[in-house]
């Protein structure tokens, strides 16, 4: 089978002409001289463009250290040339590659000063280049399909990866934010920008690590970053409307509906988006989970797996609308509103084997069998506000307010059987439970006041942060327990009432003082209050009074805990053109008093913490930079871990606290490199991430008579992680398109305490068994990047992963390989579209997955072919009929290994169905010579009509006193 894809693909590779070009010509050479033999000519930017093409076709370099350029392998023809360098005229030549005349030397260029003239306006760019540590892509030097959304041409781009569920990675890190014109877009949900916002609109694409705030705000760089894209859209679409609208129906009863408008008009943005189906496609980052694009499988998690990433059927309902706007220059106002109902069904088989500690030598565990079946309703409400007032030129404040409103209703049924090492069955369990959740969430909610005094670096800043957690609810939960070596049958038939109320306020009191030339100390002061109040009432069902009546001490655990802590925190840096460096602690003192209401146990202990920091950042050139950071950061038990009592949800499994517990104590050290060669557009990004935790808080275990397990936590050492990432990226000239070669390495170890029954575990007499996981995997990706016609993404990965569990019990029967997972997962995305309007395309996963268990193994050709047809004059419209999973053979599998136990689990996924789609593209600028917004139907005036101007409504575009005019700030 995996012949024949690669076979196919060669076909397919083979299929079209372009891909077969005439034999390299000539080349052009030169060298940059300032007329006033003051400036360094290194770094500008020369293009060339065929005479008969266009500027996305062009070849891009920079001048080297002396000003000088070579553009080679130019097949013959006429070429524009273009150089630009800030601050200078630009010099535009043409020169003609011929059999006689191939390599073209231009000798010495010399650029004269602009001396007051307006900036040149220049089309080309290079496609790739970086200022200090953002990297900017230019979108026009990338090109993408029909109907194509933002992530679709982030996959075009070397160094950022789309997987299937829509995560962004960039530089070998996740991207927590993507911001549009560089402010937040229905707040940091990555996937409501890059699912909803088409290509045509991007001018480009800059990546970088956002600064927090305060960093922002006093110059300070405190190292708290967030991997961020930033979306910066073209000037002619600022001022205008534009969208899709998504008309779906399938076999099965299948549907697929969604509607996205945006109304731009400068400053002033308003996003509505709409989404309804039942085939997985979340155009937005769930709470508590995230979804997947609909239809796309491939891939898989803990550890291995195969088939379709989107476990589950799940049915979508959402909606928001997102708004910004400017008032006057000193203030903007920007939030979101965003609705979201799922329906999500998920059944399960899956499998367990649990070492379990045995006498010498003796191979014991025990191997868990079942399946489980449930269906959750959900629904959230997310409201987000930030609004950015400059009271004047040294003080402005900084308002963000949110919240979530969510409720959820749990149905679930399962089956499980415990079996020991011979086979004689422990215990088997017949469970099910129902439910009703609902609060609300307020996180990250902060207010932030802030003074420049005049002198340059002197801040004081005071941020206010606010949290609120309100859950209340209940459920209901019916389990019948065989217990096998007891000889008797427990039933639990039960009703329990839970509620969880937290608070916090954290305010945070900053004072930056220069001590020198580009040196800086900060002064912070930071106290924390925190109280959580808990509630959990289990009452057991009495048949003699038909009610829940009985109230259970063991399946209750209610508290009130009640922190507070000081942080007093010095910093120090220094920064230059060259490099930053920055180091610092804070000393904080913690104390909680946690009072179990249950039990009436209370537990008050008072910590002393450091939190050292370190950050250093070097530019070796305008295009290479090397960053360092290291972090330590205290970790202090919560309150379930420290309460010396005995708490239970299914009366076969027991957990107990322990009040000697000490905090936890991480050290985390990232290294990152990034090159980009101007000349040749090879990009190099490299990271190292390692950690290690001091008096790890982990688990003492031992097992009971019933086929469960007992444990407590234990503080224990040599908890570690080391994960590295190297990507090198090179664009390729014929065919155009990018190669990407992306290698992962990582190492992890934990442990686990493992004792032979409670009288061993109450002597201390414990095993200690490691869980050491070695990962390795490569990564190779090809996307074209042709001007039309044919677009193809293409790539492999293959993973491997090695577990190891040093000092479990000796297990005969089993060799190291059973532990081991391999996965390769070969992918295509290819489309063939005509100039008429008709294209082609087909979706290839073929994914392989070895869990070393026959059951659970994964051999997946998922092929999801389609076929559709532009319409209208604009071919603005399209109607597609696509087919997801065509040979019906989509399945999910995953596999897990931890320090006492291997867990195998099938899960059900979509399979084969049919769709037939409609699609219609909204796209009205004013562009960039119109002065009014573009009415929204055609035939309408496009401004100056109603009252305010703009679209012809009243107010502007239907907003009263929205505005229209001139164009404003770009």
């Amino acid at each position: 089978m995996r012949k024949g894809v690669f076979l196919l693909l060669i076909g397919l590779y083979a299929c079209f002409p372009a891909f077969s070009q005439a034999k390299i010509r000539g080349s052009v050479k030169g060298a940059l001289v300032d007329t006033a033999g003051k400036q360094d000519m290194s770094g500008a930017t020369v293009s060339v463009t065929a005479a008969a093409s266009d500027s996305s076709d062009a070849e891009f370099s920079m001048t080297d250290k002396k000003g000088g350029f070579l553009i080679k392998n130019l097949r013959s023809g006429t070429y524009h040339l273009l150089i630009t360098f800030e601050g200078f005229r630009h010099i535009r030549k043409d020169f003609t590659i011929s059999a006689a005349n191939k390599d073209i030397d231009l000798s010495i260029l010399y650029m004269q000063k602009q001396s007051d003239m307006l900036a040149e306006v220049v089309v080309q760019r290079p496609p790739v280049s970086i200022h200090k540590d953002t990297v900017e892509y230019n979108a026009g030097s990338f090109t993408t399909k029909p109907n194509a959304v933002a992530e679709d041409l982030l996959k075009k781009m070397p160094g950022i990866q789309v997987d299937k569920n829509g995560t962004i990675t960039a530089q070998g890190e996740t991207v927590g934010r993507v911001l549009v014109n560089g402010k937040r877009f229905f707040n940091d949900d990555p996937k409501l920008a890059t699912r909803n916002l088409p290509p045509d609109i991007i001018e480009k694409i800059q990546v970088f690590d956002d600064l927090s705030d305060q960093s922002k705000f006093s110059g300070f760089d405190d190292g708290n970053r967030t991997k961020t894209i930033n979306i910066v859209t073209r000037r002619d679409k600022r001022q205008g409307y534009f969208g899709k609208a998504v008309a779906g129906a399938g076999t099965d009863q299948n549907y697929d509906e969604s509607v996205n408008f945006h109304r731009f008009n400068n400053d002033e943005q308003i996003s509505l988006l709409g989404q309804a189906n039942d085939i997985n496609k979340q155009n937005f980052t769930a709470e508590g989970g995230s979804g997947g694009r609909g239809g796309r499988g491939g891939g898989g998690g803990g550890g291995g797996g195969g088939g379709s990433s989107n476990t589950g059927v799940t049915t979508v309902w959402a909606g928001g609308a997102n708004y910004r706007n400017s008032f006057g220059p000193k203030t903007e106002v920007y939030g979101s509103y965003f609705f979201n109902s799922q329906h999500v069904a998920v059944e399960q088989q899956d499998s367990s084997i649990k070492t379990i500690q045995g006498q010498a030598d003796q191979d014991s565990t025990n191997t868990i069998t079942g399946n489980s079946s449930s269906i959750q309703r959900r629904e959230n409400h997310r409201i987000y506000l930030n609004l950015e007032q400059k009271i004047d030129s040294n003080n402005s404040l900084v308002f963000r307010p949110n919240a979530t409103f969510q409720n959820s209703t749990p149905h679930s049924s399962s089956f499980s059987s415990t079996a020991d090492n011979h086979g004689a069955p422990v215990n088997t369990s017949v469970d099910q439970s129902s439910g009703y959740n609902s609060g609300f969430n307020v996180n990250g909610s902060n207010l932030q006041l802030r003074h420049r005094f005049d002198k340059k670096y002197r801040t004081l800043s005071l941020d206010l942060n606010g949290t609120a957690n309100v859950s209340n609810g209940y459920s209901n939960n019916y389990a019948i327990n065989d217990l096998y070596r007891l000889g008797r049958v427990d039933t639990l038939n039960q009703h329990t009432t839970d509620s969880a109320h937290s608070y916090s306020i954290s305010p945070t009191l900053s004072y930056t003082e220069p001590v020198g030339k580009d040196q800086i100390l900060e002064f912070n002061y930071n106290y924390n209050y925190q109280k959580n109040i808990s509630n959990n009432n289990t009452y057991d069902y009495v048949d003699t009074l038909h009610a829940y009546k009985q109230f259970d001490s063991l399946f209750s655990n209610s508290y009130r805990f009640v922190s507070h802590s000081n942080r007093f925190t010095l910093n120090y840096r220094v920064q230059n053109p060259k490099y930053t460096f920055s180091m610092g602690s804070g000393v904080q003192f913690t104390g909680f008093n946690s009072l179990n209401t249950t039990k009436g146990i209370q537990v008050v202990h008072d910590y002393v913490n450091l939190t050292p920091t370190v950050n250093f950042q070097y530019f070796i050139s305008r295009t290479r930079h090397f960053r360092l950071n290291y972090t330590g950061r205290t970790g202090t038990p919560s309150a379930t871990q420290l309460q010396p009592l005995t708490t239970t949800t299914d009366q076969i499994n027991y957990q107990q606290g322990n009040p000697g517990l000490r905090p936890q104590f991480t050290h985390s050290l990232r290294m990152l490199y990034t090159s980009f060669d101007p000349g040749t557009q090879h990009v190099i990004f490299a990271t190292i991430n390692a950690s290690t935790i001091v008096n790890d808080i982990q688990s003492a275990v031992f097992y009971n008579s019933k086929g469960g397990s007992q444990s407590t936590y234990v503080n224990l050492g040599g908890t570690y992680n080391l994960a590295g990432y190297f990507n090198y990226g090179v664009p390729l000239r014929i065919p155009k398109s990018n190669l990407n070669f992306i290698s992962n390495i990582s190492y992890s170890q934990s442990q686990t305490l493992l004792a032979l029954d409670s009288t061993h575990a109450a002597n201390n007499e414990y095993s200690h068994v490691y869980s050491k996981n070695t990962g390795l995997s490569e990564t190779i990706s090809w996307t074209t990047n042709l001007k039309k016609n044919f677009d193809m993404n293409l790539s492999s990965k293959t993973q491997y992963s090695i577990n190891q569990r040093p000092g479990a019990p000796s297990q005969s029967s089993k060799s190291q390989g059973d532990l081991n997972v391999f996965s390769e997962v070969v992918s295509a995305e290819i489309t063939a579209y005509t100039n008429n309007g008709w294209l082609i395309a087909a979706d290839l996963d073929y994914t392989y997955t070895n869990n070393s268990s026959p059951a659970y193994n994964a051999n997946v050709p998922l092929l999801s072919p389609s076929i559709a047809r532009e319409l209208f004059k604009k071919k603005n419209g399209e109607l597609r009929l696509s087919v997801f999973d065509l040979l019906n053979q989509n399945v999910a599998v995953s596999k897990s290994v931890s320090s006492s136990s291997e867990s195998y689990t099938r899960t059900n996924v979509l399979t084969r169905y049919v769709m037939l789609t409609f699609t219609y593209n909204l796209n009205n600028f004013a562009g960039p010579k119109q002065k009014r917004m573009p009415g929204v139907f055609p035939g309408r005036r496009g401004g100056g009509d109603g009252e305010g101007g703009g679209g012809g409504f009243r107010g502007g575009g239907g907003f009263r006193g929205g505005g229209g005019g001139g164009r404003r700030g770009g």
